[in-house]
């Protein structure tokens, strides 16, 4: 008999490209693991939308393995603390010879992998790999051998090094001979809290998606910014539970400009979906080489904040999260947020502006409420956003950067259909009117007055924030 491999699974819910799941076929034959942790992951803000998701997406996985002969252990503790213990165990019932795992890189994590490999290290041969990433981490380095801090020279140096070792997928596993019913698999706690109608579960739904997606990338530069035009990917979710990794993104993209001619770097640089997806590698990097800062929810610029607190801050803070700031795309985008999980990218970057900038409210909290509503709740991205938004993170926006959300209304929501769709009351407004209604038009439609004055709050923003 073949020796057994332990493939512990996180955030990689996928049998295509998953490097764990690759070596360990090879080595010889699969087991997977799955640990729930429903404590920690409240203590990370995690959404219960996102919690759901991932369930189901795991449900998916655990039958495409079964039909492969491939058992997939699930069990369930309540936080990082107790899972080295669950592997242990399982290690010495089953007479595991190697562990596989794909790494994540915030600070919770690698300590609980840390913990996981001080224990084991001894008993089996333990053997991890970089299956989020393109590039493995920290390849990339200055002239002056530093790490990028800009985002810019971090994508050319990203697009050089990418050019010069190509694009290598991982093999899915193929059949193997195994009695499934020799291993207690247990059956997956379901949650149903996702709108699954918006967001079904599984690789196989991720892939057809990116198949979709292929023949909007022409026009993905021109339609993204605008919310009413369904012109994203759709995959943030995928992304963010692994159920498509971006290598798949890239190929798929590398595909579709291979047909029209020669993959240069001056075509990787410019494509915007493809940059889109290194800005999440670029984030990754800030985050592994500033763990302990960012996973502590510090700013990544060690300068003074002057944000506000008490009372004023407070009533703010709900007024926008709950929609009610008197804006209308400010507060379209906060209902899409609050019913479907998802927001789309260029009303996150106002909605956050909004927030730090206009209101001067302590970016944690935005960020905070962000990942305990967004279904692709992902720390890297999340942090390293409301970062950009604030101007405390890294290639930040700088502060006088003030995105006004009655002009971003009035380019990116012409005729206020994006606005109509989650503020149904407003839509026998004009799109002359709908942006910005007088007085007289927010008491018939019984919609707020504005929560700020938005010359006095950016006049405000630049005087404190510079």
């Amino acid at each position: 008999m073949r020796p057994l491999q332990l493939v512990w699974l996180r955030q990689d819910l996928r049998i295509n490209d998953n490097p764990a799941l690759e070596q360990a076929s090879k080595q010889g034959l699969v087991v997977c693991l799955y640990i729930e942790t429903a404590k920690q992951h409240q203590a990370h803000d995690e959404s219960v939308a996102k919690q759901s998701f991932r369930l189901a997406c795991l449900q998916q996985l655990k039958s495409q393995l079964n039909q492969l002969n491939i058992p997939l252990i699930y069990r369930e503790t309540d936080d990082f603390k107790s899972v080295a213990g669950v592997i242990e165990k399982l290690v010495e019932q089953h007479s595991i010879a190697a562990l596989h795992f794909n790494r994540e890189y915030p600070l919770n994590e690698k300590q609980r992998d840390d913990e996981v490999c001080e224990l084991l290290k001894n008993k089996v041969s333990i053997q991890h790999y970089d299956g989020d990433l393109a590039l493995e981490p920290s390849q990339l380095k200055t002239l002056q051998g530093q790490s990028y801090r800009v985002f810019t020279p971090y994508k050319k140096a990203w697009i050089k090094q990418f050019l010069m070792q190509g694009l290598s997928l991982a093999r899915g596993p193929q059949t193997q001979k195994f009695d499934l019913s020799s291993v207690k698999q247990n059956d997956i706690a379901l949650m149903d809290k996702h709108r699954n109608d918006l967001w079904p579960a599984g690789d196989l739904e991720a892939l057809e998606r990116l198949d979709s997606f292929e023949k909007k990338i022409p026009s993905y530069g021109n339609h993204r910014d605008f919310p009413s035009i369904n012109g994203t990917s759709g995959l943030s979710p995928y992304l963010a539970v692994g159920a498509i990794s971006v290598k798949q993104c890239i190929a798929k993209l590398m595909k579709k400009n291979i047909q029209h001619g020669d993959f240069s770097e001056d075509d990787m640089l410019s494509h915007v979906w493809l940059s889109e997806l290194i800005w999440r590698e670029f984030y990754r990097q800030i985050l592994i080489d500033n763990c302990s800062t960012l996973s502590k929810h510090k700013p990544f610029k060690n300068k003074p904040e002057n944000w506000i607190y008490g009372e004023i801050a407070v009533q703010r803070f709900e007024a926008w999260k709950n929609a009610k700031t008197g804006f209308p795309l400010i507060d379209a985008a906060m209902l899409q947020l609050k019913k479907t999980g998802w927001m789309h990218n260029r009303l996150r970057m106002l909605s956050a502006m909004f927030l730090t900038k206009l209101c001067l409210v302590d970016w944690r909290w935005g960020e905070k409420y962000f990942m305990q509503q967004l279904i692709d709740g992902d720390f890297a991205s999340n942090n390293g956003g409301w970062q950009w938004c604030a101007s405390t993170g890294a290639d930040a926006a700088p502060y006088f950067r003030i995105m006004n959300p009655i002009t971003q209304s009035k380019k990116f929501d012409q005729e206020g259909l994006f606005i109509k769709r989650f503020l149904p009351s407003l839509a026998e407004l004009s799109p002359k009117e709908i942006h910005c209604p007088n007085a007289e038009q927010r008491q018939s439609c019984g919609y707020p007055q504005p929560i700020i004055d938005y010359p006095e709050a950016r006049k405000e923003a630049l005087r404190v924030l510079a």
